[in-house]
């Protein structure tokens, strides 16, 4: 279903504009200006923005107990490791790909644009539309009339189920932190199933067995391979210092 909106004022704070890349983690490129440059595929434009920029966001793809509750865990343990950058043997290498899996997920299911889902059997709880919102507010879930649970209530189990299927193509991973001596990164959207994280505009981690810093035409082929991944836009502190050719 397309983005539901709440009742006006949202009265009980609900999160509408939910990013599927952290807003922290955006932030780590920001210029003198305190925003990035985005790249918009769809118009070739390129104009910058700040982390609370709707670009970054999806509006009510997941429920607010995602929003507030498995999600951030996850999230603050990968903040922890790129604010403070451990050594190969130190670093947290589960939490990376578990961040790694949320990312992508979320990228997904903000694109997929889900529907709705009927239960069979169930007649679902009458509640009007302010008991909904307060439900969810308080972390739970509810079922409407005729069965039908609304397509953000659904994506978070299916998020998390999808965690936790996933989680064996990557648990394994050791990721090295890979420094470009030339240019800059360029950052996807989202970053389907690469094993690879730009986390500043000089350093990301990858998936592999030990640090290294990489050339210019090194740079250029990551650069390129981020901008064949993207599906509506990729950012950078400034696109033209980070090399494509």
């Amino acid at each position: 279903m397309s983005y539901e909106p709440t009742i006006k004022k949202n009265p009980h704070q609900l999160t509408i504009e939910q990013h599927f890349h952290t807003a922290h983690a955006i932030s780590l490129f920001y210029d003198s200006d305190k925003k990035v440059e985005v790249n918009e595929l769809s118009s070739g434009e390129i104009f910058k923005r700040h982390k609370r920029a709707k670009i970054f966001c999806t509006k009510r793809t997941w429920d607010q107990r995602a929003e507030t509750g498995y999600m951030v865990p996850i999230e603050n343990s990968f903040h922890e490791e790129i604010d403070n950058i451990k050594s190969f043997s130190e670093r947290n290498h589960q939490t990376i790909s578990k961040y790694c899996l949320l990312w992508r997920f979320r990228h997904d299911y903000h694109l997929s644009n889900l529907d709705d889902i009927v239960l069979n059997g169930v007649s679902g709880s009458g509640l009007t539309k302010d008991q909904e919102e307060i439900l969810e507010s308080k972390n739970s879930s509810f079922v409407r009339d005729g069965g039908v649970v609304a397509s953000r209530s659904s994506s978070v189990v299916q998020i998390q189920i999808s965690l936790e299927r996933d989680w064996h193509t990557c648990s394994h991973f050791k990721w090295r932190l890979i420094e470009a001596l030339d240019g800059e990164f360029l950052v996807a959207d989202g970053c389907g199933d690469l094993a690879f994280i730009p986390i500043s505009r000089k350093l990301a981690f990858w998936a592999g067995e030990r640090d290294q810093k990489i050339n210019r035409q090194q740079l250029v082929e990551v650069n390129k391979e981020t901008i064949a991944r993207s599906k509506e836009y990729y950012f950078a502190c400034k696109i033209s210092e980070c090399l494509i050719a």
